[in-house]
């Protein structure tokens, strides 16, 4: 007896394709939106180290009203003291304030379980390029508020990519002597690890973290 072979597939692999299909183009589409705006809505108002918004969910689904506490914010104000010396140092305490705002407010809105990048299927907890850039914009807002940064001015967000080409989005930073652009960037990793920080025109061309060990290899 010959074997039955089946010619057509399943009638729920139809609704299943196209809900993957839909999760997609609903994924790009958030990434490939600016996220400027968004912080305007979202996070913009009522800034206050003692209350502000963190978005999560992709492209600010959802939103949640968190704070750093006296003892935490010793701790932020912490890394800039003693003060950078140059833009670069402060560079490198803007990163590690991100990260530790990301440990702080991580339980509170139940975003201490983000992984590094994006998954297909967008849900509470995790967080796309929007909602990442949002953040960091009002990380970098309460520190500039708080008259931390000395050597850079926060600059807009900016996107990158297409639609049919990984579009994405990211926070920067300008460099006050220089007017170099810098990006700030947690999208590439999880909860609570430092940002990429690099200069905008590298950022732009596609550049991922695996283009910086593949340097680091190749020197």
């Amino acid at each position: 007896m010959r074997p039955i072979v089946m010619t057509t597939k399943p009638k729920g692999w139809a609704f299943a394709r196209r809900c993957i299909s839909l999760s997609l183009l609903s994924w790009l589409a958030a990434c490939g939106s600016p996220a400027g705006p968004l912080f305007e809505k979202q996070a913009g108002l009522y800034l206050s180290r003692h209350s502000f918004n963190i978005c999560h969910g992709y492209g600010c689904r959802y939103s949640e009203r968190v704070g750093v506490n006296g003892d935490q914010w010793y701790e932020v104000r912490a890394l800039f003291h003693p003060a950078p010396q140059n833009a670069a140092e402060e560079r490198e305490r803007i990163a590690d304030a991100i990260a530790m705002f990301e440990t702080i407010v991580g339980p509170q809105a139940g975003t201490d379980g983000d992984l590094a990048g994006s998954t297909l299927f967008g849900r509470s907890g995790q967080l796309d390029c929007i909602d990442e850039t949002v953040n960091t914009i009002t990380y970098m807002s309460l520190l500039a508020k708080e008259s931390l940064l000395t050597f850079h001015t926060l600059g807009p967000a900016v996107l990158r990519g297409s639609l049919i080409n990984r579009p994405s989005n990211t926070a920067t930073i300008i460099e006050n002597e220089t007017g170099a652009q810098y990006t700030v960037d947690s999208y590439f990793h999880e909860n609570g690890a430092l940002p990429e920080i690099i200069p905008l025109d590298v950022w732009i061309t596609g550049w991922t973290p695996e283009d910086k060990e593949s340097n680091s290899e190749n020197s």
